[in-house]
């Protein structure tokens, strides 16, 4: 079962929220309700002091985990159209120039697409891949311009090829990131302390005080849900898909009117997943 997936998300609300209740009919049991009553003024103001801390580190790491999100959305993105500008600027270069850099990006986005995409779910990157894209850096790099027209496109497509390799070294470090485990330690921990502080309070009416017990013990696990969800955004169920690079692909096959072949002996492409271009992707 995956933490990351929306079934593994309700069984971890489900079983935190029976043990939280498990654990307070275990101290009702074993503490006379007369002794809790007794420390209810004092445990209130260490309560207040308990729960504003760990709600304000939670929600801190929450926000942080979903700004990390979309950190590698825009990246994501950003690498994509890259890779499309650089393949629309190589037709400003002379042949064999011009195939050589347009062959190089079609294959990084198949290589991204059908193999490094499954990869990044097990913190992995294709090495394949990353040769592919010191492949195209140097082929731009390489290129001596000499009329007016490449010594203006020049510039914006080493850029470009510079932008790829960039954010595309961004994306694999957060693939690999993830939330470090002092975190996650952190979090549990505080968790655990601040459940048992709803422990130390009696009230005659044992099923209310149940369900506030699991109320807190609810919010609480949903909270550690969204962390597993947007700390680790290239997978799980919520995770960011390839989409960007498939509208690339597509302006590959369309914005220049033909497909660029990819010659990898061996390798199938399922360019039947391709979506379909429409205008306003161009």
């Amino acid at each position: 079962m995956q933490l990351d997936s929306y079934f593994g998300g309700v069984v971890v609300v489900l079983l935190s929220t029976l043990v939280s209740v498990a654990g307070l009919l275990l101290t009702r049991k074993l503490i006379d309700l007369n002794k809790l009553r007794a420390s209810h003024e004092v445990g209130g103001y260490l309560l207040s002091v308990v729960g504003t801390l760990y709600a304000v580190l939670l929600g801190l790491v929450v926000v942080d985990a979903m700004q990390k999100f979309q950190v590698a959305r825009d990246v994501t993105e950003r690498e994509a159209n890259s890779l499309a500008d650089v393949f629309i600027l190589a037709s400003g270069f002379p042949e064999p120039k011009s195939s050589q850099i347009k062959t190089l990006c079609v294959k990084y986005g198949e290589l991204v697409v059908n193999e490094e995409w499954e990869t990044m779910k097990e913190n992995r990157h294709s090495p394949e891949a990353r040769r592919t894209a010191v492949r195209l850096m140097q082929e731009v790099i390489a290129f001596e311009p000499k009329t007016e027209r490449e010594k203006a496109i020049y510039p914006l497509t080493v850029d470009n090829a510079c932008q790829i390799w960039q954010n595309r070294r961004t994306r694999t470090n957060m693939a690999f990131a993830g939330i470090p485990t002092v975190e996650w330690v952190t979090l549990f921990a505080g968790a655990i302390i601040t459940i048992f502080f709803t422990y130390f309070f009696g009230l005659e009416n044992l099923p209310l005080q149940i369900i506030m017990t699991a109320m807190v013990s609810i919010l609480i696990s949903l909270n550690m849900f969204l962390m597993f969800l947007y700390g680790y955004p290239f997978s799980g169920e919520l995770c960011i898909s390839p989409d960007a690079f498939m509208i690339t692909r597509s302006i590959f096959d369309n914005r220049v009117g033909h497909t660029v072949k990819v010659p990898a002996p061996g390798t199938i492409f399922d360019t039947n997943t391709r979506p379909k271009i429409t205008p306003e992707h161009l």
